[in-house]
């Protein structure tokens, strides 16, 4: 069987745009051009590898998947064959698909992308974000190169590279009765009403937080967004855990927010970067995840986390500022 690089560049783009018309447009070139590839692939093949939906596009079926996901590492391998070949290139120029876990985007990516933006202006970064599972089945599946994730439960092939450790830590409102303690347990805390960060990995994380003391928390707000959960705790309407904190001072409509490091035994996160093990990783790739190691090296991302069981070193009990 003979395939083309045009052909699976054609059905790639098709397959991500989930319509014949919308992949034309995006490569401006004639629908009847990228259902020829589509045809041509499904005749050599024997097999479909879309569903065709009238007035809705189409649709990848079981084998469009398992295509799709091998033509990708074969497409990312001819990038990476042109960039080795290509001499009079003097910069590193090109872009990278990057995932990570939505509520970690805003504090981690940024760190990254400037870093990366100050010493490789040719490259370009477009962001993704999404719930950890999600960013995981993106990655094997090709949909995106890089993705900051965790390193539990990774699928098999999976590489991961370690950048941080998060202890979890407690947010109480700043006229907490506790807010002035050094550090608490969740002991101290679970018979208060909590606000919780109610994504599927989130949740079955705190919850095992809890089960870890044999405790049971008094969930009374749930958000699926953060900065709501900080937002609504800054309020004083309960306390709730996190694991990240922002960079910088956040302003709040209602109140304010201490963050208390949780006593030393709880199970922390850990973050990286993940990408396919097989796959054949671009300049640009590593750049990102060289880029990545540096700043782990440099500690620049110790300012996101709360260290385990520890007063901050400025001597402050507590440290006004978002969790």
């Amino acid at each position: 069987m003979r395939y083309t690089l045009k052909q699976l560049t054609y059905i790639d783009v098709a397959a991500r745009h989930k319509s014949i018309t919308g992949a034309a447009k995006a490569l401006n070139i004639s629908a009847s051009s990228i259902s020829s590839a589509i045809d041509a692939i499904e005749i050599q093949t024997n097999k479909k590898l879309f569903t065709r939906l009238p007035s809705k596009g189409i649709s990848v079926t079981q084998f469009g998947h398992v295509f799709l996901s091998n033509s990708r590492q074969l497409l990312k391998a001819h990038l990476t064959f042109e960039e080795a070949v290509d001499e009079q290139a003097k910069a590193i120029k090109g872009a990278v698909r990057m995932g990570c876990f939505t509520p970690a985007a805003p504090i981690i990516l940024p760190l990254i992308t400037k870093s990366v933006a100050d010493n490789h202006p040719g490259i370009s970064i477009h962001l993704t974000e999404g719930d950890i599972a999600q960013n995981m089945r993106q990655v094997v599946d090709g949909k995106i190169d890089l993705a900051i994730g965790v390193s539990a439960h990774l699928a098999m092939n999976i590489a991961f590279v370690p950048l941080f450790v998060a202890p979890p830590h407690i947010v109480l409102p700043h006229d907490h009765p506790l807010a002035d303690r050094s550090m608490l347990s969740l002991k101290d805390i679970c018979h208060e009403p909590m606000v919780l960060l109610d994504l599927d990995e989130t949740r079955d994380y705190m919850f095992g937080l809890f089960n870890q003391d044999d405790l049971t928390p008094r969930v009374a707000y749930s958000s699926q967004s953060a900065e709501m959960v900080r937002s609504m705790v800054a309020a004083g309407l309960g306390y709730s855990i996190f694991n990240l904190r922002s960079l910088q001072k956040q302003q709040y409509t209602v109140g304010d927010l201490v963050r208390i490091p949780l006593t030393p035994g709880y199970q922390a996160v850990e973050y990286g970067i993940i990408h396919r093990d097989d796959a054949h990783l671009s300049k640009v790739d590593h750049v990102v995840i060289n880029t990545c190691i540096r700043l782990r090296d440099s500690g620049a991302f110790n300012r996101a986390v709360l260290p385990e069981g520890r007063v901050p070193a400025d001597g402050r009990k507590n440290v006004l500022i978002t969790a």
